[in-house]
């Protein structure tokens, strides 16, 4: 059995960063990355000193800013969970003597992490361009900067992602799955920028998470692991209850 989900889960891995979709898509970001960082020395949104004076604050402000990333990937993820229903690449993992919770487990250790990459990328990306700018003589800040906040976005940016999984799992329609992850994360990247204006709650949201975990500088901020946390014991169950139900045939 652990053969067999390790196998699953190197199959998938490799049909994923294969797909010339999600290729191209982490190329886009790049590409955005770098042309949009010299905005960044404008307007730093992610530094509280105001102007950027070193790489670290560039970094803080771009993952601070690469929120709106999200709903793109959201829309992408759904994109391609959703060709697998639509194509029926499940019912085959099914025929072939595959679980579903093995299935279901696959898809989870492999699209979680791969769609974080990209709004990794994006970041990374400008920092490359301002890096002549800067330089590093900050390197070990820089360093423990980065590693922090990649270990909150992933958390955060993860939860978040679990909201077009729960779409493709209950739709099962490529076509209606992005449509849902659209509108969902859309309306929750509105609710978060005049909720943040307006004094509404927003803590509970990881986009939110995320900005509060770039602009503290303690490395243990139990805030935003709850908040992960309790996404994640939402939404993983009620993703996996609509597979585990859903008709494949």
């Amino acid at each position: 059995r652990e053969v067999a989900m390790l196998n699953l889960i190197k199959m998938e891995r490799y049909q994923l960063f294969r797909n010339r979709i999600y290729q191209i898509s982490t190329l886009a970001v790049f590409v955005l990355g770098f042309l949009m960082a010299d905005t960044y020395l404008i307007d730093s949104p992610g530094n509280p000193g105001g102007e950027p004076k070193t790489l670290t604050d560039i970094w803080n402000s771009m993952i601070y800013d690469s929120t709106f990333l999200l709903i793109l990937l959201s829309c992408l993820l759904a994109f391609l969970l959703g060709q697998e229903f639509s194509c029926r690449t499940i019912d085959r993992e099914i025929t072939a003597g595959h679980s579903r919770s093995h299935i279901f487990a696959a898809r989870l250790v492999v699209l979680l992490p791969a769609f974080n990459l990209p709004a990794f990328v994006y970041p990374a990306a400008g920092c490359l361009r301002e890096l002549s700018r800067f330089g590093l003589p900050d390197g070990g800040i820089f360093l423990q900067t980065v590693l922090r906040t990649l270990v909150y976005s992933l958390l955060q940016n993860s939860a978040f992602f679990l909201l077009p999984l729960l779409c493709c799992f209950r739709l099962r329609d490529m076509a209606k799955s992005v449509a849902a992850a659209a509108l969902v994360t859309f309306t929750l990247a509105l609710y978060l920028g005049y909720g943040m204006m307006l004094g509404f709650p927003v803590r509970f949201l990881p986009t939110f998470q995320i900005r509060e975990a770039v602009v503290l500088s303690d490395w243990f901020y139990p805030e935003g692991l709850m908040v992960a946390l309790i996404w994640y014991a939402v939404l993983i169950p009620a993703a996996w209850g609509a597979f585990r139900r859903c008709e494949l045939k």
